[in-house]
């Protein structure tokens, strides 16, 4: 047996709290993505849900797509609101880019998607309208979907009709649900019957996700450990001060709420980061894509003028494509001014 004798003896440091590196937060909330026919109607039911003002004064025509954390029935809840898809003023490009950050605010991916109509406005078009989420999330989308009539109490619920929505529900395996937010002060009654709802059409077809869910999630954990480190001396100090102040079991539940709490700050910081540079790669895409295209009209109608008229063509159709599909100053200057701070997105 080794002797330690003649040897001198090493003083142990002690070690300063760590959050480990390989804590994990499972996330239970209740992820809903919220659209609609009137930004009004799905920000009052919104409100419904979690029981408090959220948008007082705010613009319901707002071209932004918002997420609402909080609390319904002891469930932690995530809302996240699209602009209302009968907002004439939002370009195809600009829905788009906020379907692109309401994939960020719900990842991994949501548990629903609610499709908020007022019962005696109910357009006639409802299948046209709802049609843009199909085409940029898919056909499947449509089995995650709820139907949401949403009403005040200004309309009793057997009164409500649904002839109009025929086409729509046939394609949302008939999933619809009347919301009325003056019978949901009792208790959030209503609610917890939608939550039934969500509930029994995620243990049929579980959480909603495809490739751009799964892109969103990985850039959203490789930025948040991004964070983490750019936050590495604010969060060493802290848990330093935390033993200052507690021991035994009191400094292992405060140590434990501040991992959550740094935890939730730095998902949110990096869900809102990569929900801009989704942003930033869906004009840079489209702006290459108008480029292309003008180039490939330019080429084929100077090939009439043979092979150097084509080169010429292609050349000037470029340069149109680059003004008609993407102001080229915009796109550079946004360039410029994201790329340095996306680059590690890439690499």
């Amino acid at each position: 047996m080794a002797s330690n004798e003649g040897h001198p003896t090493t003083k142990r440091r002690r070690k300063s709290i760590e959050l480990p590196p390989t804590v994990s937060f499972e996330d239970t909330s209740l992820r809903i993505v919220v659209t609609g026919h009137s930004g009004l109607h799905q920000y009052s039911l919104t409100e419904s849900i979690l029981q408090k003002a959220i948008f007082t004064g705010a613009d319901p025509d707002t071209t932004l797509t918002t997420k609402t954390p909080g609390k319904a029935l002891e469930r932690d809840v995530v809302l996240v609101n699209t602009p209302n898809l009968n907002n004439h003023s939002l370009s195809h490009d600009a829905l788009k880019k906020e379907f692109r950050k309401s994939v960020c605010f719900s990842s991994p991916g949501p548990h629903a998607f609610l499709f908020i109509l007022h019962p005696s406005d109910i357009p006639s078009n409802a299948c046209e309208i709802f049609q843009p989420v199909v085409q940029h999330f898919g056909e499947s989308v449509l089995n995650h979907t709820v139907v949401v009539l949403h009403h005040n109490g200004e309309v009793p619920d057997n009164k409500i009709k649904t002839e109009g929505l025929k086409e729509l529900l046939k394609k949302c395996n008939q999933n619809y649900f009347i919301f009325n937010s003056g019978k949901n002060r009792e208790g959030g009654i209503v609610t917890r019957q939608l939550f039934d709802k969500i509930d029994e059409m995620f243990s049929q077809h579980g959480l909603y996700s495809n490739q751009e869910f799964k892109e969103a999630e990985k850039r959203i954990q490789k930025e948040e450990k991004y964070i983490e480190k750019e936050r590495g001396k604010e969060i060493r100090r802290m848990l330093e001060e935390l033993k200052k102040n507690h021991s035994g079991e009191d400094l292992e539940r405060e140590v434990k709420l501040y991992q959550e709490k740094i935890h939730s700050e730095n998902r949110e910081k990096a869900e809102k980061r990569i929900a801009e540079r989704l942003g930033f790669t869906l004009r840079l895409v489209d702006y290459i894509s108008a480029i292309g295209k003008g180039a490939l009209v330019g080429a084929a109608l100077g090939l009439a003028m043979g092979m150097e008229g084509a080169v010429i063509g292609a050349s000037v159709g470029a340069a149109l494509g680059a003004i008609l599909g993407g102001a080229v100053g915009r796109g550079w200057n946004y360039f410029t001014g994201v790329f340095g701070d996306a680059h590690r997105d890439y690499t």
